[in-house]
C-alpha cells in the first residue's frame, strides 16, 4: 500500500480553514489513516506580503512546504506532504511505489502529458520524498530564495529572466528535479485537488457575495467526482 512507504505524513492547513481540515479528516478515514500516529496537521505559514513571489498566498505556500522539509532534513526518513485540498481516488488504496524512488507525485497536470519527466508541472497537493530527496530539496529550496540564486539553465532559456520573482512551489520542485537528475521521480494519478475556495489565488466574486451557495455547489461537484 502506498502509505506504508512513508514514516511521516504532513497535511498543510491554515488554522482558519477548519472546513478543509474536516474534509481532510474524511479523506484520511477513507484511506485508513484516521488516528494514524504518522499523520500531522502542519499549521500553514500565512504571509500578508508577496515577498519574492507573485502573490502573498504563493509566498506562504512555498514557506509551508519548505518548513516541513527543513524540519525533516535531519531525520533520515521518507515523508509525504499533502495540501489540505487533496482528495484520494480509489487508486490510492491499491497503488504501491516502486522499489527505487526519490520524488513522488501523487497527482499533477503536465504541460506535456506524454513526458512529465521533462515537462513543466502544475500541482503539489500530494508529494512524497525519500530521505535523500528531503535533504536535497530543503537545501535547494532555501537557496532558491536568495536573490543571487537563479538556476543557470532557467536564466539562459529566458532572456528576460527575473531572478527576483521566484516560481511557485510546484514550479520550484520542477527546477529542483532538473538540478538533481540523479534523483528518481515517480508519477501517479491517485489524488486530485478538491473544488474549494483557494487561499492562494484572489478570492472570486461568488465566494464573497454567496459563500454558502458556492460551498454547496462545490460539495456536490466533489461528490460527483467520487472524492
Amino acid at each position: 500500500m502506498l502509505f506504508n512507504a512513508f514514516q511521516a505524513i504532513y497535511i498543510i492547513n491554515l488554522r482558519r480553514r477548519t472546513d478543509r481540515r474536516a474534509e481532510m479528516a474524511q479523506q484520511l478515514m477513507r484511506v485508513g489513516l484516521a488516528d494514524d500516529p504518522r499523520v500531522h496537521f502542519f499549521e500553514a505559514v500565512e504571509r500578508s506580503d508577496s515577498g519574492c513571489f507573485s502573490a502573498a498566498g504563493t509566498h506562504g505556500c512555498y514557506l509551508s512546504h519548505l518548513a516541513i522539509l527543513e524540519s525533516e532534513s535531519s531525520k533520515d526518513r521518507p515523508i509525504l506532504i499533502l495540501e489540505d485540498d487533496c482528495s484520494f481516488g480509489r487508486e490510492a488504496l491499491e497503488y504501491e511505489l516502486p522499489s527505487t524512488w526519490d520524488v513522488f507525485y501523487g497527482g499533477f497536470t503536465a504541460e506535456n502529458d506524454r513526458d512529465p519527466y521533462t515537462s513543466p508541472i502544475i500541482g503539489a497537493h500530494c508529494m512524497g520524498y525519500s530521505a535523500v530527496a528531503v535533504r536535497f530539496a530543503a537545501k535547494y529550496l532555501r537557496d532558491l530564495l536568495d536573490p543571487g540564486f537563479p538556476p543557470d539553465s532557467q536564466a539562459a532559456a529566458k532572456p528576460t529572466f527575473d531572478a527576483s520573482i521566484k516560481p511557485p512551489f510546484d514550479g520550484a520542485i520542477v527546477w529542483f528535479r532538473r538540478a538533481h537528475p540523479e534523483l528518481v521521480t515517480v508519477f501517479a494519478q491517485i489524488a486530485r485537488q478538491r473544488s474549494s475556495r483557494s487561499d492562494i489565488a484572489p478570492t472570486r466574486t461568488l465566494d464573497r457575495i454567496a459563500p454558502a451557495v458556492v460551498r454547496r455547489v462545490r460539495k456536490a461537484m466533489n461528490f460527483m467526482r467520487h472524492v
